[in-house]
């Protein structure tokens, strides 16, 4: 019987192969990914509110002497919204192009308590230690994913938070990858997978569906054919451009002066547990 750790393997080796054979076919490679897209995503993930169903769970198990560990901290998201209610953040990213827009919205703002750690999770400081953790939409990629959250739970004093998808955004967009690449599009794994992994490991975590605002709009639909070329890794073709802005026009809808996809909603899982005691 296959493991749970293998299928998520099995799932990610799918993936790779299908991106790298899509980037081979343009000359590049997936390496500056976040690079390019540092921008449109501070943009379209900057704003939490307070109703925001992540900070609320969070918000029953800190306290303002409370340090948090927010593994993944990308632009800054979670981070700056949970600097003003704990005693310290640190914000662990691997990406330059992300922390500079953490660093720049911390300064404008007057937040003092975040810590930003440029370092991927595996290679960060082993003593690192927090009160809560919380790692938002960045297990996708990570195919040693029993070490990650062992190291993750090792370093929790209280509880683990783990936010992450139940439909991704490439099965929304799956029909225009069909169209120009000629396959199904191989989806990355999803929240039941990662639960699957942890209870094998022997951590019974809880779990609440939330549905949340779709967070992927665009100024333009320049900015929408620009960006969905990135996530379809497709060549700046003239032909093949002017037949993708096409396609969005006729499917994208206008919210609030912008432009999205037509699912307003998306299901996501808060994941938690208690690391200690």
């Amino acid at each position: 019987m296959q493991t749970a750790l293998a299928r998520w393997q099995e799932i990610l080796t799918a993936r790779a192969r299908q991106m790298d054979e899509a980037y081979a076919r343009l000359g590049r490679s997936s390496a500056d990914f976040w690079d390019r897209r540092a921008r449109n995503y501070h943009r379209s993930s900057q704003r939490v509110q307070s109703d925001n169903s992540l900070l609320l769970r969070m918000g029953e198990v800190l306290t303002p002497e409370s340090e948090v560990l927010d593994v993944g901290a990308g632009t800054g998201r979670y981070a700056l919204a949970l600097a003003p209610l704990v005693k310290h953040v640190y914000a662990v990213e691997p990406n330059a192009s992300m922390l500079r827009y953490l660093q720049a919205d911390a300064q404008a703002s007057g937040i003092t308590n975040i810590s930003s750690i440029a370092s991927t999770w595996q290679e960060a400081d082993p003593a690192l230690r927090a009160d809560v953790s919380l790692c938002s939409h960045v297990l996708y990629p990570i195919l040693d994913l029993d070490r990650f959250l062992a190291r993750l739970h090792a370093a929790t004093q209280h509880t683990c938070f783990l936010f992450m998808r139940a439909t991704s955004f490439d099965e929304i967009s799956d029909p225009l990858w069909r169209h120009f690449h000629g396959e199904p599009r191989c989806l990355p794994p999803g929240y039941i997978h990662a639960l699957d992994v942890l209870y094998e490991m022997g951590i019974y975590a809880n779990v609440e569906v939330v549905s949340t605002t779709q967070s992927m709009s665009f100024a333009s639909l320049e900015e929408a054919v620009a960006e969905m070329r990135e996530q379809l890794i497709l060549p700046e073709d003239p032909k093949i451009m002017e037949e993708l802005r096409g396609m969005l026009a006729s499917w994208l809808v206008e919210r609030e002066t912008m432009l999205t996809f037509p699912l307003p909603q998306m299901p996501n899982a808060i994941i938690s547990w208690r690391a200690n005691g």
